[in-house]
């Protein structure tokens, strides 16, 4: 009965109406969290907003859920309370769509938090990265504009945090979605997987209004990784059943937005190394590669286009990022999302006048070399040289006015 009203209220037929049946624990690193629930949402507008969310019922043992949707796309929250603290979950695939059968989906609740902002100190949002009480360092945090939904890749700006979790934006004013990752192993940026470290603090969106500073404090879980997460000694929720219901997770599933980028023929991968001025390696840069889609020849707006191809650079200063086969742009820096700014390290592929490099599928290009240099300050109309061997270009070319 309850999914016929659904179905009637989605304006579906009732005959043909199809579902999926959600069930999983909903927990926090203290163990499984009675009396919480999954709620699912036809949009983020909706979830912000707290209204026409279905509500999932009770599951087989205490902090266990079970949801049956018809089949959509949904975006899922899941919040509870436990000693007296307001907890919150926000999974980090969605929107997720679901299409028939059933899914096993764990929810990783982390305590609700506020912004607190201050005048005169900024315009923008500002903040720290925990995971377990502990700073989050070298992740990347994005600021992304609240209509924009789904949340993927570089958003108006991405900055890496600092080895203190730390992060500054400044931004003009506007409602904005702040979202942190953090991946298990050095192998790029791109989707959050299983134990990657995802970030969605239940204070998003966050209204930025002019000379003022909001502060966050942003907690962090392990997707889909409950043996880390769980504190020691904590009851493990899994049960018997678990390798089972495994088999039917979303544990593999990837973002929407990630799914669309798969190509004919095995990924290409390009691996290399960035050096500084005096040639030594240079590691936490982001090394990216931004599709060409016809651009030629380069063109700095480019560098505000979103691209899942990053990879950040280890302690030797190499890097490995896998991609499909086409040709690209290569460029390493500190940051991305936003043009580069003053003092900044960046630099560009030399191997070329145009710092593009086309690959084939399933093809490897190695010992790729990226120079980079700090962006100096400069006087009105005074050039400055930026990248190892390439021509003399001025900040005004660099920064173009947006």
């Amino acid at each position: 009965m309850r999914l016929l009203l659904i179905c009637i209220f989605l304006f579906l037929d009732s005959r043909t109406c199809k579902s999926a049946v959600l069930e999983g624990v909903i927990f926090s690193n203290s163990g499984p969290v009675a009396g919480s629930v999954v709620l699912a949402y036809p949009d983020h507008a909706s979830l912000v907003a707290g209204r026409n969310g279905i509500r999932s019922g009770p599951g087989e043992k205490e902090g266990q859920y079970k949801l049956e949707l018809p089949d959509g796309t949904y975006y899922l929250a899941a919040v509870g309370s436990q000693n007296n603290r307001r907890l919150f979950s926000y999974h980090g695939v969605n929107p997720i769509t679901v299409s028939g059968g059933y899914y096993w989906l764990p929810f990783f609740l982390v305590e609700e938090s506020e912004p607190r902002c201050r005048d005169g100190s900024g315009q923008g949002i500002s903040g720290q990265v925990f995971y377990h009480g502990e700073p989050v360092d070298h992740g990347v945090i994005s600021v992304y504009n609240r209509l924009d939904g789904k949340f993927r890749g570089m958003g108006l700006l991405t900055n890496t945090l600092d080895e203190d979790g730390r992060f500054r934006f400044e931004l003009e004013p506007g409602s904005y979605v702040v979202i942190a990752r953090r991946k298990k192993a050095e192998r790029g940026i791109g989707p959050v997987m299983r134990g990657d470290l995802f970030c969605y603090p239940s204070a998003n969106p966050i209204q930025v209004v002019n000379n003022q500073l909001c502060e966050l404090a942003i907690e962090c879980y392990p997707r889909d990784d409950l043996e880390t997460y769980l504190d020691e000694g904590a009851e493990n929720p899994q049960g018997r059943r678990h390798e089972v219901r495994r088999q039917s997770s979303l544990w593999e599933l990837k973002p929407e937005a990630a799914q669309g980028t798969a190509t004919i023929g095995q990924p290409a991968v390009i691996s290399g190394r960035v050096t500084g001025p005096d040639g030594q390696p240079v590691p936490n840069l982001l090394v990216t590669a931004y599709p060409a889609m016809g651009i030629d020849p380069f063109q700095m707006h480019i560098l505000r286009l979103i691209t899942g191809n990053m990879a950040r650079t280890n302690n030797d200063g190499r890097f490995q990022i896998e991609l499909p086969g086409g040709l690209y742009y290569l460029q390493a820096r500190e940051k991305v999302g936003e043009a580069p700014n003053r003092q900044e390290l960046y630099g560009l592929y030399e191997g070329n006048p145009n710092h593009a490099l086309r690959i084939n599928p399933g093809e490897r290009r190695e010992n790729i070399e990226i120079p980079v240099d700090r962006i100096m300050p400069f006087s009105e109309g005074f050039p400055v040289q930026r990248f190892r061997g390439s021509e003399v270009k001025s900040l005004k070319t660099l920064n173009p006015e947006p």
